[in-house]
């Protein structure tokens, strides 16, 4: 039999003078990584907006956790608002090293990134309520980009590696006239930049319309088009259109699905396992940190709109069920779209649905029921968003997905 005790001869003060070494030779082992790494700078690239904004802020938490970690020898440099790669420059830029961080759109550039252009196809598979848009679906989308292999590897041709991806609120349309009915709707122009959006503001017989970015608010002050396809946080956030879009218009229309941070490869395989483990934790709470983010973004507008003196809220009964069944006929027919190098591809439109319904059915096991598209309970819901915990939605996420990421 096996004994296990103090080793013969060996008093009790050298045994424990003994364990004081043996575990500060382990600690010493186990910081070894850190000893031998090399201190650099990181350039980060944001085309979205700056330090103050949402993909901003959590991004600069995630830097200083991994500053901090490293005791200094990970800093960062952040160029905002593309004042180093912009949104179209941003894949080939941190390939290449101009950047070493960059947040990417998938859809912008389809060519490039076709698989995840694809995907970018579900995100008309959403309820419209805030919550679980932005929690299942942010998950979902978040899940996928990091556990498929048809899209990391995609990623990894360009020389990048994908850290994150969130996905935004339903997107509704902002007017500057009442839309309330299909014949309110009828031959009205919409910015609906992207083929999710512009086939819904088709299906309700809106014609769609081009516009940049830069130009939208003025297009809508003058009338230039009537309406424009975005989440409502546009009220008091970006553009902020209060002023020159004051019907809201709540019908629900696809969310901005999986924006993606990346890194470059080469770098991300220079760190060790013990910074590729942390990186990849920290990964996950920049995503809630969005989360987060978001909710509170939209509940400054629910304010502004429940308030009821500058937005009018258009009751949507006539829009939604339209705008429902061609959200569905979208996400049918993305199967028969898809890129050749997915195998499969029904298949995987189904289990991407089936884990959306799965994060969906977990929030509402917090409590959080789906809410109904009516102006009352949207009004209700956007008051209610300040109150949103997603912390066991976070720790579920952590425990099921993130813990099989690490090696």
């Amino acid at each position: 039999m096996t004994h296990i005790g103090f080793a013969k001869g060996l008093t009790t003060a050298a045994f424990v003078a003994a364990g004081v070494l043996a575990a500060c030779s382990t600690a010493s082992a186990a910081d070894a990584w850190l000893e031998e790494l090399e201190p650099r700078v990181l350039k980060l690239a944001d085309f979205s907006g700056d330090q103050t904004a949402n993909f901003g802020k959590a991004m600069v938490a995630w830097e200083e956790a991994i500053t901090e970690f490293t005791e200094g020898k990970i800093t960062f440099e952040n160029y905002w608002s593309s004042s180093l790669l912009n949104a179209l420059d941003t894949l080939e830029g941190v390939g290449d090293g101009v950047a070493d961080i960059g947040l990417i759109i998938p859809s912008y550039m389809p060519q490039d990134l076709p698989v995840g252009s694809w995907f970018f196809g579900m995100g008309a598979a959403l309820s419209g309520s805030t919550v679980h848009d932005v929690a299942a679906g942010g998950a979902t989308a978040l899940e996928t980009l990091l556990t498929f292999d048809a899209v990391t590897e995609e990623y990894a041709e360009h020389n990048v590696k994908v850290l994150q991806a969130t996905s935004t609120p339903a997107y509704n349309l902002l007017c500057n006239k009442p839309i309330a009915s299909l014949a309110d709707a009828e031959g009205k122009r919409a910015r609906a930049i992207g083929a999710v959006w512009a086939s819904t503001a088709e299906a309700l017989g809106m014609a769609p319309v081009s516009i940049a970015w830069n130009e939208a608010y003025e297009g809508l002050q003058r009338g230039v088009f009537d309406c424009m396809v975005i989440n409502p946080n546009q009220y008091v956030n970006g553009l902020i259109l209060k002023d020159v879009a004051p019907e809201y218009v709540p019908v629900t229309m696809a969310q901005l699905q999986a924006s993606t941070w990346v890194m470059n490869l080469e770098v991300w395989e220079s760190f060790p396992v013990e910074l590729q483990n942390f990186i990849t934790q920290e990964n996950i709470r920049a995503a809630y940190n969005i989360w987060n983010g978001y909710l509170q973004i939209e509940a400054q507008a629910g304010d502004v709109i429940a308030a009821g003196q500058e937005i009018h809220t258009n009751d949507v009964s006539e829009l939604e069920p339209v705008a429902k069944a061609q959200r569905e006929e979208f996400v049918a027919a993305l199967a028969a779209a898809a890129p050749g190098s997915i195998s499969d591809a029904q298949a995987v439109v189904d289990a991407y649905l089936e884990r959306i319904a799965y994060w969906t059915a977990a929030l509402e096991a917090d409590g959080y029921a789906v809410t109904e598209r009516t102006p009352e309970a949207i009004l209700k819901a956007f008051a209610g968003l300040r109150d949103v915990d997603l912390s066991n939605f976070y720790a579920k996420f952590n425990e099921e997905v993130t813990t099989t990421l690490m090696k």
